[in-house]
């Protein structure tokens, strides 16, 4: 029996074989389809849809224009720490919407979508709420860094810029989207 490998062990292997060919073939495939997130992200800009329908691409300063950065404080948590105060800055998102003049009639709610691919929703009521929603650039007067960094609960800058939609009335920070390269208000 010395040298021969046991059934358990030959399952084992070939369930790894299987998961790394399966993932050799799907890493392409999700990098062909995400490569148009990763390069508004490696531009900074952000992406605004109306009903799926693109009303452009912006740079925050672009954005800014339209509707001025303002500091505004959020509860900071991350995961086995105490919530802690941050100011930031930021574009409150219903007065950009308001001075890009889009027509919210029948919006419902408002997505927002990540260099990674990853979406979250808010709804339209959470986005109208007065100092609730925003796409913020700095935290503590500094940039956030860019990416995502494990250790970024460590550091006063944050992770997951250029850009992160932050909801200020969150007490826990568990609804922000990091690495934001997409709005479409739906």
């Amino acid at each position: 029996m010395k040298g021969k490998l046991s059934r358990i062990n030959l399952i084992a292997i070939m369930i790894v074989a299987v998961c790394v060919i399966a993932f050799a073939v799907i890493l392409p495939i999700y990098l062909k389809h995400n490569a148009e997130n990763s390069e508004i992200y490696e531009e900074q800009k952000i992406r605004i849809l109306l009903r799926g329908e693109l009303i452009g691409e912006y740079t925050f300063d672009e954005l800014a224009e339209y509707s001025p950065a303002v500091e505004f404080t959020a509860v900071y948590k991350p995961n086995n720490m105490l919530p802690q105060d941050k100011t930031y800055t930021g574009i409150f998102l219903h007065d950009l919407i308001t001075a890009m003049e889009l027509d919210t009639t029948g919006v419902t709610s408002v997505k927002f979508t990540a260099k990674d691919g990853m979406q979250k929703s808010y709804s339209i009521s959470e986005v109208q709420e007065e100092g609730n929603v925003y796409i913020a650039n700095t935290v503590s007067g500094l940039p956030f860094n860019n990416g995502i960094n494990i250790f970024a609960y460590t550091k006063e800058q944050e992770d997951g810029g250029p850009f992160v939609v932050i909801k200020a009335k969150d007490s826990v920070s568990q609804n922000r989207v990091k690495l934001l390269v997409e709005i479409n208000l739906l």
